[in-house]
């Protein structure tokens, strides 16, 4: 069932005092400005609250039908899936409460929301990069995918060599090798098959919805 957004301004009583707004099931002529008011707010309505069980870290993702002139979809999350209902940026969230905040601006038409589908990601994505060269000192890679959230690596390197995550940064994840023949102490130049494991990054599309990118 579809959701409008609701009155700002009680025209009727401008014409008729004794016809109120609860004598009528819905309302028309939107758009029309009677003393600098428009008639209706912009429609902000809410998803159900999802309980994921326990804290974990997600991608959210969200599509919506409305009549609005714009969308904007915000994530929320919560201690406790009741009160202080907190907006995350958006990208990778950790938590347990989550719900999507929608907000479809007023038109010529009564703001309306139809329908949404959304969803909380917290499957990894992962790439293989062949042949890293890695140098005696920290060693930036070249991820093809887009990231939110870099999670881990694993490698296929010589026997006597360790390459460690030490940098985990979405857009510019970096690696080192130690030569464990050092009790792994020593950095070392190696080359190395690397596989890299994060979260998608998420990005807003024209239509206002949450997509992965």
């Amino acid at each position: 069932m579809a959701q409008y957004s609701t009155r700002t301004y009680d025209w009727q009583d401008l014409a008729d005092d004794s016809v109120t707004w609860a004598d009528w099931l819905e309302w028309t002529g939107n758009g029309t400005t009677i003393d600098g008011s428009t008639g209706y707010d912009n429609l902000v309505a809410y998803s159900d609250v999802i309980d994921l069980g326990s804290s974990r870290t997600i991608v959210p993702v969200a599509t919506v039908q409305s009549n609005g002139t714009s969308v904007s979809i915000a994530v929320q999350t919560s201690p406790d899936g009741v009160t202080s209902w907190a907006t995350q940026s958006l990208g990778a969230i950790t938590g347990r409460y989550f719900r999507f905040q929608i907000t479809v601006v007023n038109a010529s038409e009564t703001a309306r929301l139809d329908q949404i589908d959304a969803a909380l990601i917290g499957d990894p994505i992962s790439e293989t990069l062949n042949a890293v060269s890695i140098g005696a000192t920290e060693t930036a890679l070249s991820p093809t995918l887009n990231y939110s959230k870099i999670l881990s690596i694993s490698y296929d390197a010589p026997k006597n060599v360790q390459v460690v995550l030490t940098d985990n940064t979405a857009s510019a994840p970096a690696v080192s090798a130690y030569d464990l023949d050092t009790w792994g102490k020593v950095l070392t130049s190696t080359t190395a098959n690397i596989t890299i494991f994060g979260l998608q990054s998420v990005t807003t599309d024209s239509n206002g919805n949450l997509v992965r990118n």
